[in-house]
């Protein structure tokens, strides 16, 4: 079975981060793997060494990232963008979005967010 890894940014409910590893999705946010306030950049970087898909409602940030990224032809598992709609305080919404996108992505056989981003609503 297709198995992904996720780094949370900083703009994402923890609570439903942490609801989401009790149901055996193996997550981290940028505090647990040391990056609290780092730049986009390094938060990137570290997605990319550690074969993470990035969690984040930061489009303004993330968007020119992956679009650099794409233009240097760099490799990266990809960015995940919770859509607005999904409140943030929202946990079960962001449980309930998350894991419809980890079954279609594994109903594919791919992870459509490699070497791009993708929206979670």
């Amino acid at each position: 079975m297709l198995q992904f890894r996720f780094l949370f940014d900083e703009h994402v409910s923890v609570p439903a981060m942490r609801e989401l590893r009790a149901r055996g999705v193996d997550a981290v946010s940028v505090n647990e793997v040391g990056l609290p306030g780092a730049e986009d950049e390094a938060l990137f970087e570290w997605a990319r060494a550690n074969a993470g898909i990035i969690v984040t409602r930061n489009y303004q940030d993330f968007a020119p990232i992956v679009a650099y990224a794409n233009r240097e032809g760099t490799a990266f598992p990809g960015v995940l963008f919770y859509a607005p709609s999904i409140h943030q305080a929202d946990t079960g919404a962001h449980v309930r979005s998350l894991e419809r996108w980890i079954v279609r992505a594994r109903e594919s056989g791919r992870n459509p967010a490699a070497g791009t981003f993708a929206w979670v609503s």
